[in-house]
């Protein structure tokens, strides 16, 4: 393989916390050099950064990738180029395919399968194990034959395991075998039936209530559970104060737990229902001011681990219905870079904080191989424009669903360019 010489760009890493301006030498699809002023080696190709960010490839950890089983979703042909144009390189998958995860040789080869196809960018992909068989909570998948197959954790997705028995073996043997646990806090009883935040305006709008304890009820619980059986326990898409506050106080206890959280629980709240748009109906729901201001601390005093899109796409006919019978979900991929930065262009958070959110942070949460810009490390690498303008529109998404709560927002940070392995997936306006 060729070497590749990245000239004058501003390194960030967030793994060894640098920022400067200088120059990456890629050979064999490895950094082999990082500083400033290199030379270039005979019959290297040369690319001039202009002084934009390169950084490490990112990592979005909470992928739907919706195959098997729901090609009117998603493809994995158009998953993949969304996510290079994302300046994602590294992708982590739900096990809630039709079929399920459960099975270890289903998990290999749809990983195998996902990052290998024809004629597609290159995509690194790992996936989680179904925790329970079929997703149903009511018996224990094959947990160590899907760690044998490569599952980087155990979930049951976007159900929560909602008995405290089958919650307490599954962070039992996940703990033996070095495997987080990655629960959807969301009690299914109080959330049952519910269309949006319980709160002034679900009243308002005659819509049915899911209330903020639906969270906090099973991360207090799980909280409890982990004590009991040690292991790691993780926290998707975190939504409620209550809830960011127990994972604080779970961590200055010692307890090993983290949590991630998505854009629209730290940019939106529950006022964006108040049209009955469909886009806005999302699992869990969007919840209030305070809320999203409790997020927005999570994220900047480190309560909150992670970044991750959320990508759950739906099919336009299912977002078309009224309010309370539309699928929730929403397209989460190409809104993930410009979300984050949105928070560095605030104020709220430092650029190498935003970085960290979307790359080392998930990467050492899962034990990837991945998410920091160091010598040896092979050269998954996103090329930056901190300040390119653009508005969000989904009909323009590589992703076969086009339907985002972010439609119509101005954003500002684009990704130039994406590399894994040192091979180039995407340039812009190519």
């Amino acid at each position: 393989m060729s070497a590749l010489l990245i000239q004058n760009a501003r390194l960030l890493d967030a793994s060894s916390h640098s920022d400067f301006v200088g120059d990456c030498l890629i050979k064999d699809g490895k950094i082999a050099e990082l500083g400033t002023n290199l030379t270039a080696p005979k019959g290297a190709e040369v690319v001039d950064a202009g002084g934009h960010v390169l950084t490490a490839g990112l990592v979005d950890m909470r992928v739907q990738s919706c195959h098997p089983g729901a090609a009117h979703r998603e493809t994995p042909h158009r998953l993949a180029l969304a996510s290079a144009q994302s300046g994602i390189t590294s992708i982590v998958c739900l096990p809630n395919t039709n079929p399920v995860l459960d099975d270890p040789e289903l998990l290999k080869s749809q990983c195998a399968m996902l990052a290998g196809l024809p004629d597609t960018p290159h995509l690194r992909v790992y996936a989680y194990g179904a925790a329970t068989m079929g997703l149903q909570g009511l018996a224990m998948a094959e947990l160590g034959l899907l760690a044998e197959s490569g599952a980087v954790g155990f979930t049951d997705a976007t159900r929560a395991i909602a008995d405290s028995l089958m919650m307490r073996r599954v962070l039992s043997y996940a703990s033996m075998l070095g495997r987080p646990v990655i629960q959807h806090a969301e009690d299914p009883i109080l959330a049952e039936h519910g269309e949006m935040h319980e709160g002034e305006h679900s009243m308002r709008l005659g819509l049915r209530g899911i209330p903020d304890a639906a969270e906090e009820v099973i991360i207090a619980r799980d909280l409890a559970l982990l004590r009991i059986t040690g292991g790691h326990y993780h926290v998707a898409h975190i939504g409620t104060a209550k809830g960011v506050a127990l994972i604080r106080c779970a961590k200055a206890e010692g307890l090993r737990v983290t949590c991630d959280t998505a854009p629209p629980y730290a940019l939106l709240n529950d006022v964006a229902v108040r049209d009955y748009d469909a886009r806005f109906r999302l699992s869990p729901p969007l919840r209030s001011e305070d809320d999203r201001l409790a997020v927005l601390e999570g994220l900047a005093d480190g309560t909150i681990d992670a970044l991750a899109s959320d990508h759950s796409p739906q099919d336009r006919d299912a977002k078309s219905l009224p309010f309370g019978l539309a699928e929730a979900g929403y397209s989460g991929i190409e809104t993930l870079l410009a979300c984050g930065l949105s928070l560095f262009h605030g104020g709220h958070l430092s650029l190498l904080q935003v970085l960290a959110l979307m790359s080392h942070n998930p990467a050492q949460i899962l034990g990837l191989n991945a998410g920091a810009m160091q010598v040896g490390m092979a050269a998954d690498l996103t090329l930056i424009d901190l300040e390119h303008g653009w508005q969000v529109r989904g009909a323009q998404f590589a992703s076969l669903s086009g339907t985002t709560p972010f439609e119509g927002a101005p954003m500002q940070g684009q990704v130039i360019g994406t590399w894994i392995s040192g091979k180039h997936v995407y340039e812009r306006g190519t």
